[in-house]
């Protein structure tokens, strides 16, 4: 008789945002004869567990547990006591399941791989994040994944050697409908930001520059929420003090993001530090959109040699761009998006990729 395959995934929210919908791309392509459990953390309350409902419909099982990620905020002394707990029952369970693949969806899931690697399963880290000075503590642990996967280019060149060796980049790919036509411009220039107002994805710098140039013709909408956990930007209270409160918009969350994108011009990733592959700027391209982002992560492998790249966290370098900014420019950038989208982030590319370096490994 032979023996059902089984897979476990650790993965460290219950949202819809960036990895969270990446991951429901990777089990879309898990093999037909594969059981595959998704395990999602109890730490932080996620109301609407948007990812939960998501799994639930495709018809995959999910374990609330309590989990041992790593977040910032337990890496300090009182919180370690905790922190390690959960890493020793969720070591217990793991070796007890006896899964033939384990698949860790982001770093922060990373405190599993040691006792994945015992209960003798193929161990898979997919890197979501860039490693720097902040997150050193984790590299140890990603010693223990037989293979990483890194969603880009500037995530696995920062890995010590070792773990480069062992690295393979898979580009997140989506599919996305055909581009509608762009919006007139008689009324200005529409660009819209749409990511958590974590700190260091920009919105600060964004808005200052905004407050600082002189053009009135450009008009902000703002999509997202404060993350559940980690530092945040009161992106609400910025705009109501901003001189131009009438140009900008706050949406909030909201599950449409596509059709606020073909609402506008031009999508905006103003990120301060390397932003590994964000999910809206891909997105910008599969509809058609211009791209106006930071220069610095994976926002150059998605935007290629753009003229529209700005240097991260300098406010006068923004107030220029958007000054700067014209009908020709957003015309251009919009004409190239939806090309350069199926090149490199197509569903189909995506699709035989991580069956190539994922599923693979279950054989192994």
């Amino acid at each position: 008789m032979s023996v059902r395959r089984r897979c476990i995934v650790i993965h460290p929210s219950d949202e819809m945002y960036g990895a969270d919908r990446v991951l429901l791309e990777v089990l879309r392509t898990a093999p037909a004869d594969l059981d595959v459990e998704v395990w999602l953390p109890t730490d932080v309350d996620y109301p609407e567990r948007e990812l939960s409902r998501a799994l639930q419909d495709a018809g995959i099982r999910v374990r609330h547990l309590a989990l041992p990620i790593m977040r910032r905020a337990y890496l300090r002394p009182a919180r370690l006591p905790g922190l390690g707990w959960r890493t020793v029952t969720t070591s217990l369970r793991l070796l007890a399941a006896r899964p033939h693949l384990v698949y860790l969806n982001t770093a922060a899931a990373a405190l599993a791989a040691p006792a994945a690697r015992a209960s003798r399963a193929r161990v898979v880290l997919h890197l979501h994040e860039h490693i720097d000075e902040r997150s050193r503590a984790v590299v140890p642990f990603l010693r223990f994944a037989h293979r990483i996967i890194a969603v880009s280019r500037a995530v696995a060149d920062v890995l010590p050697a070792p773990l480069r060796a062992r690295t393979r980049v898979v580009n997140n790919g989506f599919s996305a409908a055909a581009p509608r036509d762009l919006p007139g411009f008689a009324d200005g220039i529409r660009l819209v930001v749409a990511s958590r107002w974590n700190a260091w994805k920009g919105h600060g710098v964004l808005l200052a520059a905004w407050n600082e140039m002189r053009r009135d013709d450009l008009h902000l909408t703002v999509l997202g929420d404060k993350p559940p956990s980690g530092e945040a930007i009161d992106v609400p209270a910025l705009a109501a003090a901003s001189p131009r409160p009438s140009t900008i918009t706050i949406v909030g969350p909201t599950s449409d993001v596509r059709a606020h994108l073909d609402a506008a011009h031009v999508v905006v990733v103003p990120s301060i530090l390397p932003d590994p592959l964000p999910t809206i700027a891909i997105e910008a391209l599969g509809a058609g959109r211009a791209l106006l982002a930071s220069d610095g992560g994976g926002l150059r492998e998605i935007a290629g040699d753009s003229p529209l790249l700005v240097t991260p966290g300098d406010e006068a370098a923004w107030t220029r761009a958007l000054e700067q900014l014209d009908e020709d420019a957003v015309r251009a950038a919009a004409g190239a998006a939806r090309g350069r989208f199926e090149q490199l982030f197509s569903r189909e590319t995506f699709d035989t990729r991580i069956q190539e370096e994922l599923w693979s490994e279950v054989s192994r």
